[in-house]
Protein backbone atom coordinates (compact mmCIF):
# COMPACT_ATOMS: atom_id res chain seq x y z
CA UNK A 1 0.00 0.00 0.00
CA UNK A 2 1.61 3.47 -0.91
CA UNK A 3 0.72 6.73 1.13
CA UNK A 4 -1.60 8.93 -1.13
CA UNK A 5 -1.43 12.68 -0.07
CA UNK A 6 -5.07 12.39 0.53
CA UNK A 7 -4.63 10.37 3.17
CA UNK A 8 -1.86 12.59 4.72
CA UNK A 9 -4.07 15.49 4.77
CA UNK A 10 -7.06 13.08 6.54
CA UNK A 11 -4.43 12.67 9.15
CA UNK A 12 -3.07 15.76 9.36
CA UNK A 13 -7.56 17.31 9.82
CA UNK A 14 -7.31 14.93 13.10
CA UNK A 15 -6.84 17.90 15.22
CA UNK A 16 -9.79 20.05 14.20
CA UNK A 17 -10.47 22.54 11.48
CA UNK A 18 -7.54 23.89 8.89
CA UNK A 19 -7.43 25.60 5.92
CA UNK A 20 -5.35 23.84 2.84
CA UNK A 21 -2.44 26.74 3.67
CA UNK A 22 -2.18 25.58 7.31
CA UNK A 23 -2.32 22.04 6.36
CA UNK A 24 0.67 22.82 3.58
CA UNK A 25 2.47 24.47 6.18
CA UNK A 26 2.11 21.01 9.31
CA UNK A 27 3.01 18.97 6.46
CA UNK A 28 5.83 20.93 5.59
CA UNK A 29 6.92 21.27 8.72
CA UNK A 30 6.69 17.23 9.69
CA UNK A 31 8.13 16.08 6.70
CA UNK A 32 10.44 19.36 5.50
CA UNK A 33 12.49 18.98 2.30
CA UNK A 34 12.11 15.04 2.07
CA UNK A 35 8.94 15.28 0.73
CA UNK A 36 7.64 18.62 -0.27
CA UNK A 37 4.16 19.06 -1.71
CA UNK A 38 3.06 22.28 -3.96
CA UNK A 39 0.05 24.55 -1.97
CA UNK A 40 -1.96 23.46 -5.27
CA UNK A 41 -1.33 19.41 -4.74
CA UNK A 42 -3.09 20.38 -1.13
CA UNK A 43 -5.64 22.42 -2.51
CA UNK A 44 -6.38 19.46 -5.03
CA UNK A 45 -6.48 16.88 -2.50
CA UNK A 46 -9.02 19.15 -0.20
CA UNK A 47 -11.25 19.18 -3.20
CA UNK A 48 -11.32 15.64 -3.96
CA UNK A 49 -11.99 15.01 -0.40
CA UNK A 50 -15.04 17.20 -0.30
CA UNK A 51 -16.57 15.08 -3.06
CA UNK A 52 -15.65 11.90 -1.34
CA UNK A 53 -17.85 13.46 1.51
CA UNK A 54 -14.56 12.51 3.74
CA UNK A 55 -14.26 16.30 4.58
CA UNK A 56 -16.54 19.28 4.30
CA UNK A 57 -15.42 22.90 3.36
CA UNK A 58 -17.24 25.97 5.21
CA UNK A 59 -16.85 29.49 3.71
CA UNK A 60 -14.43 31.28 3.99
CA UNK A 61 -13.41 32.98 7.14
CA UNK A 62 -10.49 35.05 8.05
CA UNK A 63 -8.45 33.74 10.28
CA UNK A 64 -5.56 36.21 11.28
CA UNK A 65 -5.28 40.02 10.36
CA UNK A 66 -3.04 39.90 7.01
CA UNK A 67 -3.90 36.09 6.16
CA UNK A 68 -6.89 37.09 3.78
CA UNK A 69 -9.80 34.67 3.26
CA UNK A 70 -8.82 31.12 3.60
CA UNK A 71 -11.72 28.29 3.51
CA UNK A 72 -11.77 25.74 6.59
CA UNK A 73 -11.74 22.06 6.20
CA UNK A 74 -13.38 19.50 8.83
CA UNK A 75 -13.60 15.74 8.71
CA UNK A 76 -16.53 14.79 8.43
CA UNK A 77 -17.36 11.11 10.55
CA UNK A 78 -16.45 9.13 7.62
CA UNK A 79 -13.35 11.00 7.24
CA UNK A 80 -12.73 10.50 10.65
CA UNK A 81 -12.87 6.31 9.86
CA UNK A 82 -11.20 6.58 6.99
CA UNK A 83 -8.27 8.17 8.49
CA UNK A 84 -7.79 6.35 11.81
CA UNK A 85 -8.56 2.74 8.90
CA UNK A 86 -5.43 3.86 6.90
CA UNK A 87 -3.19 5.07 9.83
CA UNK A 88 -3.43 1.44 11.57
CA UNK A 89 -3.82 -0.50 8.37
CA UNK A 90 -0.17 -1.83 8.46
CA UNK A 91 1.15 -5.45 7.76
CA UNK A 92 4.80 -7.06 7.30
CA UNK A 93 4.98 -6.01 3.77
CA UNK A 94 4.00 -2.21 4.15
CA UNK A 95 7.13 -0.39 3.23
CA UNK A 96 9.66 1.02 5.19
CA UNK A 97 9.02 4.59 4.13
CA UNK A 98 5.00 4.65 4.14
CA UNK A 99 5.58 3.30 7.73
CA UNK A 100 8.23 6.43 8.10
CA UNK A 101 4.93 8.92 7.07
CA UNK A 102 2.59 6.98 8.83
CA UNK A 103 4.56 7.17 11.97
CA UNK A 104 5.60 10.86 11.59
CA UNK A 105 1.77 11.92 10.96
CA UNK A 106 0.83 9.80 14.20
CA UNK A 107 3.19 11.53 16.27
CA UNK A 108 1.78 14.52 15.19
CA UNK A 109 -1.45 14.31 14.71
CA UNK A 110 -3.32 11.20 15.52
CA UNK A 111 -5.60 11.03 18.62
CA UNK A 112 -4.51 8.92 21.34
CA UNK A 113 -6.28 5.17 20.52
CA UNK A 114 -5.34 6.01 17.30
CA UNK A 115 -1.69 5.98 17.82
CA UNK A 116 -1.57 3.60 20.37
CA UNK A 117 -3.62 1.12 17.40
CA UNK A 118 -0.83 2.42 14.93
CA UNK A 119 1.93 1.43 17.24
CA UNK A 120 1.00 -2.06 18.18
CA UNK A 121 -0.33 -2.62 14.61
CA UNK A 122 3.45 -1.50 13.41
CA UNK A 123 5.16 -2.79 15.84
CA UNK A 124 3.49 -6.14 14.95
CA UNK A 125 4.30 -6.37 11.87
CA UNK A 126 7.78 -5.16 12.19
CA UNK A 127 8.16 -8.29 14.46
CA UNK A 128 6.94 -10.76 11.40
CA UNK A 129 8.74 -8.73 9.06
CA UNK A 130 12.04 -9.60 11.08
CA UNK A 131 11.29 -13.36 11.46
CA UNK A 132 10.35 -13.84 7.85
CA UNK A 133 13.63 -12.20 6.81
CA UNK A 134 15.66 -15.03 9.93
CA UNK A 135 13.75 -17.63 7.94
CA UNK A 136 15.02 -16.98 4.45
CA UNK A 137 17.67 -18.81 3.58
CA UNK A 138 19.58 -17.75 0.14
CA UNK A 139 22.95 -19.15 -1.42
CA UNK A 140 24.14 -16.16 -3.77
CA UNK A 141 25.98 -13.63 -2.47
CA UNK A 142 24.15 -10.90 -3.66
CA UNK A 143 20.74 -12.15 -1.95
CA UNK A 144 22.81 -12.76 1.65
CA UNK A 145 23.76 -9.32 1.23
CA UNK A 146 20.82 -8.05 0.06
CA UNK A 147 18.47 -9.55 3.18
CA UNK A 148 21.31 -8.76 5.53
CA UNK A 149 20.80 -4.99 4.43
CA UNK A 150 16.64 -5.71 4.81
CA UNK A 151 17.11 -7.28 8.58
CA UNK A 152 19.26 -4.11 9.40
CA UNK A 153 16.64 -1.91 8.12
CA UNK A 154 13.86 -4.05 9.72
CA UNK A 155 15.49 -3.58 13.31
CA UNK A 156 16.25 -0.14 12.92
CA UNK A 157 12.21 0.51 11.99
CA UNK A 158 11.55 -1.50 15.35
CA UNK A 159 13.80 0.76 17.43
CA UNK A 160 12.40 3.53 15.76
CA UNK A 161 8.87 2.41 16.45
CA UNK A 162 9.44 1.53 19.94
CA UNK A 163 10.83 5.01 20.32
CA UNK A 164 7.51 6.90 19.17
CA UNK A 165 5.63 7.29 22.37
CA UNK A 166 8.61 9.56 23.70
CA UNK A 167 8.20 11.79 20.72
CA UNK A 168 4.36 12.32 21.17
CA UNK A 169 3.18 15.61 23.20
CA UNK A 170 1.95 15.79 26.69
CA UNK A 171 -1.47 14.87 26.42
CA UNK A 172 -3.74 18.15 27.93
Amino acid sequence: MTVVLDDEVLVLLAEGPSSAYDLWHRHTAIFGASRRVDLSRIMISVGRLERARLLRVEAPTTLRHGSGNRLSCWLTAEGRRRQADWLCAVGPDTAVDDLYIRGMLAVDAANPATFDTFLANSLAATRLRISRLAATVDADPAQRARLAFDQEVARALALWLNQLPEHRRPAA
